[in-house]
């Protein structure tokens, strides 16, 4: 239908269509506002659960009835329209809002299935959840900034077995900030702490050196490696 037909039909008819026509009327490329807030009115439409989510990743449907919706939505499908670019950004932090208020009821197998694709909204509460897999799912996710993971490593919540896992990630333990860190945090576990040293400059070695935080160990380290030099 075009435009015009379709406004026609859906004002006609909202009152006696079927889900399947509901959500074809919502998959025409021309559905306009006025149609998506017809079928979003319609009691006995959004009882149907794939209507309600049609309607919120929708960008025609009005705010306020996106973000009723939001509230009757499956987990994992908000994990999903959490970093759809089609959803509307205001609908997206009504979703972000919701997930991050919920994090904490949800099963460590959920919140592992959800680190890896999650959008930037989620990442440091995921970066802070207890749970190995979940820090590891973390460290998989595409969305992760190398700044965010820095922002953890230095702060007070990083662990030895954290640390670790970052250092012994084929991605991150590659990047030069990254080793750079990890070789000052007082809670590196030794091993992980003196395997940075041979991947950093002269210059990154002197500044470690001066850090107040730099541990014996580490110093004495350098100090070997200036002298096999």
């Amino acid at each position: 239908m075009s435009h015009s037909e379709l406004v026609a039909f859906v004002e006609k008819w909202h009152g006696s269509m079927n889900e399947d026509q509901a959500m074809a009327a919502l998959a025409n490329g021309s559905c306009p506002a006025s149609v998506c807030q017809l079928i979003a009115q319609n009691g006995r439409l959004t009882a149907h659960y794939e209507v309600r989510l049609t309607l919120v990743r929708h960008r025609a449907t009005p705010q306020p009835q996106a973000m009723k919706f939001v509230h009757y939505l499956y987990w994992s499908d908000l994990v999903r329209l959490a970093t759809d670019v089609r959803v509307h950004p205001a609908v997206r932090r009504a979703v972000e809002a919701r997930l991050v208020g919920e994090i904490s009821s949800r099963t460590p197998g959920e919140r592992i299935a959800s680190a890896k694709i999650c959008s930037r909204a989620l990442i440091r509460t995921f970066l802070l959840d207890p749970h190995p897999r979940v820090f590891q799912a973390i460290l998989a996710n595409p969305r992760l900034p190398e700044e965010e993971l820095l922002w953890f490593i230095d702060g007070e919540n990083s662990t030895p077995e954290k640390l670790t896992a970052v250092a012994g990630d084929g991605k991150w333990s590659r990047r030069h900030s990254i080793r750079r860190a990890l070789a000052v945090h007082p809670r590196s576990p030794h091993a992980v702490a003196a395997a940075q040293l041979r991947h950093l400059s002269r210059r990154d070695l002197h500044n470690i050196l001066l850090d107040p935080r730099t541990s014996v160990y580490v110093r004495r380290c350098i100090e070997s490696l200036v002298e096999e030099s």
